[in-house]
């Protein structure tokens, strides 16, 4: 079994998760939850969150949502140069009314030698199949399996964890 959270950025780029805590769990997902709506750019703040030790993944980076808000502002290739230097994995969200990295964001994480992480973002059992969604995201870009932490053996998967956990 594994432990995880997802902890929200926050404006300065720090997460809701507490350094004490970071040791304990396998994983941070680090997304941006608020603020969501600024016009201001957002890259020192999602590059702050990849550089913190213990972040694994960088959760549905524009934090867009169909019909409802395009996301935040930021410099992508900045974003995707500093979760590639950290080994962090940069989401590839499913869940339909989210689809984010759209596949343009995604070709340019990939360009940039990012790892990815595809996710349903399920909240209820029904949900797990969105990952499917996820998946045509990442065939859209281009996306190799190797570049895919979820697709990797377990004990690659493993050893990638205990890499970002210890910082």
């Amino acid at each position: 079994m594994r432990l995880g959270a997802e902890a929200n950025i926050a404006e300065d780029g720090t997460i809701d998760v507490t350094p004490a805590s970071v040791p304990v769990l396998d994983a941070v997902v680090a997304s941006v939850h608020t603020d969501l709506r600024s016009a201001k750019d957002q890259t020192a703040r999602l590059v702050r969150a990849v550089e913190t030790p213990g972040v694994a993944v960088l959760g549905h980076p524009k934090g867009r949502l169909y019909n409802m808000r395009t996301g935040v502002k930021a410099s992508w290739d900045r974003v995707f140069a500093a979760a590639a230097e950290r080994g962090v994995a940069v989401e590839i969200n499913g869940c339909p009314e989210r689809q984010d990295l759209p596949p343009s964001l995604a070709r340019t994480a990939l360009g940039a030698g990012c790892l990815f992480a595809l996710s349903s973002d399920a909240h209820a059992h029904r949900h797990l199949d969105f990952q499917l969604f996820a998946l045509a995201i990442a065939r859209l870009a281009g996306i190799p399996a190797e570049r895919v932490v979820n697709a990797w053996p377990r004990d690659r998967f493993e050893e990638w964890l205990e890499e970002r956990r210890l910082g």
